[in-house]
């Protein structure tokens, strides 16, 4: 399923964070290496999300990140941190 969501947190050192769905269904886990494979290793609060999301179990979890759109991170939040390209 694909569906618009905001990155609740996000935590660097943990390499995780929940992104809460827009149609209800509660928060996504998220994981760093689904990050990555969009060119992000982190993103702040409050940053809106297009994920496709898949059920674990009776839990959401990111399968992929389709869209990122940083504009709508908090205020006084820090900038987003891309993933280094490949050498």
């Amino acid at each position: 399923m694909t569906v618009t969501g905001t990155v609740a947190w996000f935590d660097l050192a943990k390499q995780f964070g929940f992104v809460a769905l827009s149609n209800g269904y509660g928060d996504a886990f998220l994981h760093m290496s689904v990050l990555k494979e969009a060119s992000y290793v982190w993103l702040p609060r409050g940053t809106t999300v297009w994920v496709r999301v898949e059920e674990d179990g009776r839990k959401w979890r990111v399968a992929e990140v389709l869209e990122i759109d940083v504009s709508t991170a908090r205020p006084g939040e820090n900038e987003p941190i891309r993933r280094k390209p490949k050498t």
